[in-house]
């Protein structure tokens, strides 16, 4: 302690100046601000820890939210409009998958289609119906995969994160769900006529359309005496007509029928009807394929030849039937002589 008045040094537990006997102000009060500021320290800390605590938390949540997702648009629209090439899982880091779709989906197997086809090759028709049930449950997948997206459940393989969704996904997913059941059922039906009964019911479609050619046209010659264009006898309001498989087109007077398929009969195979005049009578002249499997898949053109070849025309004399038998062989075709004298 220094003394306040003579400025000499003491000690502090001494009640006076031992110089000059001045009084030490200190004396007995050395432990009283000790115990006083104790207490003020250890309350002033503990509210500033807690507020820095809390600052601390709060800016983590969206942080961690916002690296949750992956954007979702560019995986939305690889599904919705090729998913069946299986890119929105190459995409997404499902390789094996989106290698299964291209191959399955109808893409690859079209390609050789078309390759078969031009090529003049006959496909079975097994191979037609198993390729449409490859693609009916690609799609299913596909389509289902596109649902996943719309709703934020499909995962990205690479990074383990789900694409974020958005509103409106759910309803093009809806649209395009509804599109593709309808192509299905179409071509669900078309293969059904391809393979059922060796491609019965297409041939059928055929033979129905041949016989309504020869209806207008025996019915155009009945009225006028005439043989007429596809036109005249309003068989068809253009040059060209299609009917499932088959296209018809104009040939002159008559008829040509052409397979625009390479199921059973190889592609762009021909049959044609021509009519002819006869004695003054109208008769027919039909011109089958070589190929003998084809001539099996339009086995009612071949029974229609036959008959004609056997069944005497009503309206020809009967002393002329023997020399018409004769001349032709039992084929029921006119020579070629008589065709370009009698016919118009």
């Amino acid at each position: 302690m220094i003394c306040p008045k003579c400025k000499r040094k003491y000690e502090d537990d001494m009640p006076k100046c031992l110089w000059c006997d001045a009084p030490n102000p200190n004396y007995g009060k050395e432990e009283i601000p000790e115990q006083d500021t104790a207490p003020v320290v250890a309350t002033s800390a503990a509210p500033i820890k807690k507020a820095t605590e809390k600052q601390v938390e709060k800016p983590s949540r969206p942080h961690s939210h916002h690296k949750s997702k992956e954007p979702g648009l560019k995986i939305f629209w690889l599904a919705l409009l090729i998913g069946f090439t299986g890119a929105h899982c190459s995409s997404s880091g499902r390789n094996l998958r989106g290698a299964l779709y291209l191959i399955f989906g109808g893409l690859t197997y079209r390609i050789i289609y078309l390759i078969l086809r031009n090529n003049g090759l006959t496909i079975p028709a097994a191979v037609c119906a198993i390729a449409f049930v490859g693609y009916a449950f690609i799609v299913f997948l596909f389509l289902k995969d596109v649902w996943k997206i719309s709703l934020g459940k499909y995962r990205n393989r690479k990074t383990g994160k789900k694409y974020e969704s958005k509103s409106w996904m759910h309803a093009l997913a809806l649209i395009f769900t509804i599109i593709h059941a309808v192509m299905l059922n179409f071509d669900g039906y078309s293969t059904y006529e391809i393979v059922w009964n060796s491609g019965e019911r297409v041939t059928a479609k055929m033979e129905l359309a041949v016989e309504d050619y020869m209806l207008a046209q025996k019915n155009y010659f009945e009225q006028t005496g005439k043989i007429g264009d596809v036109k005249e006898i309003r068989y068809m309001s253009g040059s060209v007509k299609w009917n499932g498989q088959f296209l018809y087109r104009m040939d002159g007077n008559g008829l040509r029928v052409k397979y625009m398929t390479s199921y059973h009969c190889p592609y762009k195979t021909e049959w044609r009807i021509h009519p002819v005049l006869h004695n003054g009578a109208l008769d027919w002249e039909i011109t089958l394929p070589e190929d003998s499997r084809c001539n099996e898949f339009a086995h009612q053109l071949v029974s229609l030849k036959e008959s004609l070849s056997n069944v005497p025309k009503e309206s020809e004399p009967a002393a002329s039937t023997p020399e018409l038998d004769k001349g032709v062989d039992g084929v029921g075709v006119v020579p070629d002589t008589t065709q370009h004298g009698d016919s118009l």
